[in-house]
């Protein structure tokens, strides 16, 4: 490997595991526009499985680590937003597996301004422990919307999931995040599966489908050691901070891919 990809693909990895400890998203707003950028002859739907397939190792370590804490638990809502992520991470890779890739672009870019949109709009809502609702029928909807997001973006859905499921009352400031890398490890493997049995359209070694399994190890070791450091951010973000850093990622990845689509 080229020493210059080595190296990149290791601070990828890092803000990966930044991201994803720290803000409750998947990396795949790094991992994407990086691997279309930095590797010859990759397209958009490759790029894509790619970046879940390392979504998969990274958001399940988060997920373990987070969920040993004492915090109660409401496995009931996991396992409804859990049910619908696979659902439509599956659906959501197999239905851009069959688009061209100017279309995913588009979709990619769509998809981004949407969930900063709504990440920007919604109001503020600060829910306690005491306070979450038990709506599994709103969960499995919430779970479905996002695993759509996830699996059609390579993005782990977490941008459209933790924003909707404040807004819904399904958990907790203090474990959004937990529950988060819960559901993005469910959503990436289901869109990962979709992705490796689609049809091959890059012809490199270790490319099987639509994922290339050469770019996660590299990305998963640097985004599991980087994860403290994104858990301490964590700790020391308000929501209305989370909320704008959130925002303003998923908008200047989308008005860069918009311009790789436009040049």
């Amino acid at each position: 490997m080229d020493p210059n990809l080595f190296f990149l693909l290791l601070a990828v990895g890092a803000g990966v595991g930044i991201v994803s400890a720290a803000l409750g998203i998947g990396g795949g707003v790094l991992m994407v526009p990086t691997f279309l950028y930095v590797i010859p002859g990759m397209d958009i739907n490759t790029a894509k499985g790619s970046s879940l397939l390392a979504i998969v190792f990274v958001a399940s370590f988060n997920s373990w680590r987070m969920n040993r804490a004492g915090l109660r638990r409401r496995w009931g809502v996991t396992v409804a937003i859990a049910g619908g992520a696979i659902v439509g991470g599956f659906a959501g890779g197999w239905l851009t597996g069959r688009m061209s890739d100017t279309a995913v672009t588009w979709v990619f870019v769509g998809l981004l301004g949407f969930a900063a949109l709504r990440m920007l709009s919604l109001r503020p809502r600060v829910v306690h422990e005491e306070d979450v609702q038990r709506h599994q029928g709103v969960a499995a909807l919430i779970g479905l919307a996002s695993g759509l997001v996830a699996g059609a973006t390579g993005t782990g859905g977490g941008a459209v999931l933790v924003p909707l499921a404040l807004w819904a009352g399904l958990v907790s400031n203090e474990r959004v995040v937990a529950l988060s890398n819960t559901f993005m490890a469910a959503t990436a493997a289901a869109g990962t599966v979709a992705h490796l049995t689609s049809q091959q359209t890059m012809d490199t070694a270790w490319t099987y489908g639509l994922v290339n399994v050469s770019l996660a190890p590299l990305v998963v070791v640097a985004a599991i050691t980087a994860a403290p450091l994104g858990r301490w951010i964590d700790g020391r973000l308000t929501l209305h901070r989370r909320r704008v850093v959130m925002g303003t990622l998923l908008f200047v990845i989308a008005a860069r891919l918009i311009f790789r689509a436009l040049g």
